[in-house]
């Protein structure tokens, strides 16, 4: 075990990390604008259904003397579950101090904010695996029906008593029509009118469809859409070009049958490092799925802070960030840690619609 000391970064203080952690940037990270950050008390996440989107129930007509009749209240459905730890940290080892204090010789003072790179890139490294994350959870999450699974592909420890399964609905799962890949045949319209009416028939208002880069690229070259979205010149003289988003955006919110339903596109590059060192990239929404819904937040990322008190270690908050700086007398060496006791809630899991637009059957 090793034994914990003093950073060893001279000079570096706790107000330099939090403003270092404050100046992080948070904005390539889309989770917290669909899922935006609450605090809990304890650890433990919750959702209520209807929480975003409440039906309007009208009043009635009464007599001056009759009873009011009582309205139920809804029976909300709920889930629950242990908030996850998630963490990641970095070291800089004995090598590479020897490189910090000779660089810091040649800056003849103790000024660390002069040798930022030996400590700043880390906790932005730290601030950005966690934002990482829950990144993933909730695109994972929202894009496979409220079901995601932690395995050793997709975790570098084996973690799954944190499984999710929100048991959506049969009745919300859905898949289209027609295959969207066909460039030639799918009825991509089509198979949008029978979702929004599909929405209407369970009392869903419908205003957003979400889809990932790879599923925009088969709408945009299909060729209904191409037709649909060029003018009637275009069409006439053959001369119709690939639409891009906010012309498919255009063309759908004129539709009759659609709600003005609007496309909104989720392009993000998760990458994880396993135990061997090895790394994958990829989009964590899933390929050939469109998810229906009423609003653009989906949810909440609900987070609980552990309180801690060691005066050998620097720490910082930002939400539901912590970043903790520390040196290892054996090995030497100078650890950050980026943690964050948080999960992305997916507080909407009932009210929305999920479809394969593959043609394929969940």
């Amino acid at each position: 075990m090793a034994t914990i000391t003093n950073t060893l970064i001279q000079g570096l203080t706790a107000q330099m990390v939090q403003a270092r952690l404050n100046t992080a940037d948070a904005k390539p990270f889309l989770f917290a604008t669909h899922f935006p950050v609450k605090k809990v008390n304890g650890f433990i996440w919750r959702t209520l259904q209807n929480q975003l989107a409440k039906s309007n129930v009208a009043a009635d007509l009464h007599t001056d003397n009759g009873t009011i009749l009582r309205k139920r209240r809804p029976i909300f459905e709920s889930a629950k579950g242990d908030i996850p730890f998630i963490s990641i940290s970095r070291e800089l080892t004995r090598s590479e101090i020897k490189d910090y204090q000779t660089a810091l010789a040649f800056a003849q003072d103790d000024d660390a904010i002069k040798l930022v790179q030996y400590w700043g890139e880390d906790v932005d490294f730290c601030f950005n695996g966690v934002q990482s994350e829950l990144e993933y959870i909730a695109w994972k999450l929202f894009s496979n029906a409220g079901k995601l699974e932690f395995s050793t592909t997709n975790n570098a420890t084996y973690a799954n008593e944190f499984d999710l399964d929100y048991d959506v609905y049969s009745e919300l799962k859905l898949k289209t029509s027609t295959d969207w890949k066909d460039s030639n045949n799918a009825d991509i319209i089509g198979d949008l009118v029978k979702l929004v009416k599909t929405a209407k028939d369970l009392n869903l208002n419908p205003k957003f469809a979400f889809i990932n880069l790879n599923e925009l690229y088969k709408i945009c070259s299909s060729e209904q859409i191409i037709k649909a979205c060029a003018s009637y010149l275009a069409n006439a003289v053959g001369m119709a070009q690939t639409p891009d988003l906010t012309q498919v955006n255009s063309m759908l919110a004129k539709q009759a049958w659609l709600n003005g339903i609007q496309l909104r596109v989720i392009d993000q590059t998760i990458t994880r490092e396993f135990a061997d060192g090895s790394q994958t990239s990829g989009n964590p929404f899933e390929d050939c799925r469109i998810i229906i819904t009423e609003s653009e937040r989906l949810g909440t990322t609900q987070y609980e802070i552990l309180q801690e008190n060691n005066d050998s270690i620097i720490r910082a908050e930002r939400a539901h960030t912590i970043i903790k700086k520390y040196g290892t007398a054996e090995p030497q060496s100078e650890v950050t840690i980026g943690q964050a006791d948080a999960v992305p809630v997916l507080d909407t899991a009932y009210r929305n619609l999920y479809i394969k637009t593959d043609a394929t059957d969940w």
